[in-house]
């Protein structure tokens, strides 16, 4: 099935807004060689499949999902969100450095 990827980005953004995930690096439908940032959360269209992964340091890619419908992939982009929050969170409390600075775990 053909999906707009404009409509999965809008609606893809809104939730992310809604959530107050703003400040967190992420990058949807740019192309996987375009704008990657160290941790940082991707959603690409790759012919008939949705992609989600994460980048780590020197923007490697790691944990990449396929799915054939947006809907599943966004549900994925939006757990490695929150996932990321809670790891950040915890290295904060434990006295760990966290991947990056951003407002959802800096005191």
């Amino acid at each position: 099935m053909n999906y707009d990827i404009n409509e999965v980005k809008a609606l893809l953004e809104d939730d992310i807004h809604l959530l107050g995930y703003e400040t967190l690096r992420y990058s949807i439908f740019k192309g996987e060689e375009n704008d990657r940032e160290e941790y940082q959360v991707r959603m690409e269209k790759s012919e008939d499949s949705f992609e989600v992964y994460m980048t780590a340091d020197r923007a490697s890619v790691i944990g990449k999902y396929t799915f054939e419908n947006p809907f599943d992939a966004m549900d994925q982009f939006l757990n490695i969100m929150q996932s990321r929050i809670l790891t950040n969170r915890r290295r904060i409390r434990d006295g760990e450095p966290p991947e990056y600075s951003c407002s959802l775990w800096d005191k």
